[in-house]
């Protein structure tokens, strides 16, 4: 499985549907998720587009599958991974994004969640940047984002030392506007899209775009450019390379 998406009144879910790899981001995922946000930012009756995970796990990051890995050259300038295009689809999202974030957030599923508009979580969820255990460096523009929301020290924590962040640290920090029980979460998140989605839809994208118009777009992009540039490099040092063939590789052979 992969993705499955509904709408449902003026909201377009997303789901991540890849529960036996704890839905992992795959190369195909990242297609489908493109697809699908192009598809909600045209619809005309949308007013939210809500992206949450099936079973326990919100998501557990890229997939670093061999399968994954193969063919891809970060020196080739004219590629273009899957999660860079993702995030020209979030940066660029005309709909008011909303993350539910069911179970644990891990790598780029947890980094992209600074470019939301709002977040809720299960008090089952955590939120894990691993960067320094595989020998890369921050994405999805929370080089930039975290420490806005969190504050210096609390974005270090994790970007650099890759410390983990409970539900209930998100909530004091500012990461999350509500932890719900897990036993609640489906019931209490979801009837937060159903009274959002009543909202007059003109009124609200257009203080979208006051908050996160052409300015916090162009600012966003030239982040994700930066922290890209910097991820080909590592991605290609013999170190990062032997981390993760040690992390993800070698318990598959």
């Amino acid at each position: 499985m992969s993705i499955r998406t509904e709408v449902k009144g003026a909201a377009y879910w997303i789901t991540f549907d890849n529960e036996k790899r704890k839905n992992a981001l795959s190369n195909k995922i990242y297609d489908e998720l493109c697809q699908a946000m192009d598809e909600a930012n045209q619809m005309e009756e949308i007013l939210i587009t809500v992206i949450t995970g099936a079973g326990e796990y919100y998501s557990s990051g890229n997939d670093f599958s061999p399968s994954e890995a193969a063919g891809v050259d970060h020196n080739d300038l004219d590629y273009e991974s899957g999660y860079s295009k993702f995030m020209r689809r979030i940066i660029g999202h005309n709909k008011v994004l909303i993350g539910l974030i069911n179970g644990p957030a891990i790598g780029i599923a947890c980094t992209t969640l600074g470019l939301f508009d709002y977040l809720v979580c299960s008090d089952s969820a955590y939120f894990l940047t691993p960067f320094p255990t595989i020998g890369v460096v921050p994405e999805g523009a929370s080089s930039v984002t975290f420490e806005r929301i969190m504050g210096t020290s609390n974005a270090t924590e994790m970007l650099l030392f890759g410390e983990p962040m409970s539900a209930q640290k998100a909530l004091s920090r500012g990461f999350v506007s509500h932890v719900f029980p897990k036993a609640e979460f489906v019931q209490k998140a979801g009837a937060l899209v159903e009274k959002f989605a009543k909202l007059p839809k003109h009124s609200v994208l257009a203080s979208k775009e006051l908050c996160r118009g052409q300015k916090w777009r162009r600012e966003m992009l030239s982040v994700h450019t930066e922290e890209y540039a910097q991820l080909r490099k590592m991605f290609v040092h013999e170190d990062t390379i032997n981390l993760i063939m040690s992390k993800f590789m070698k318990a598959k052979m």
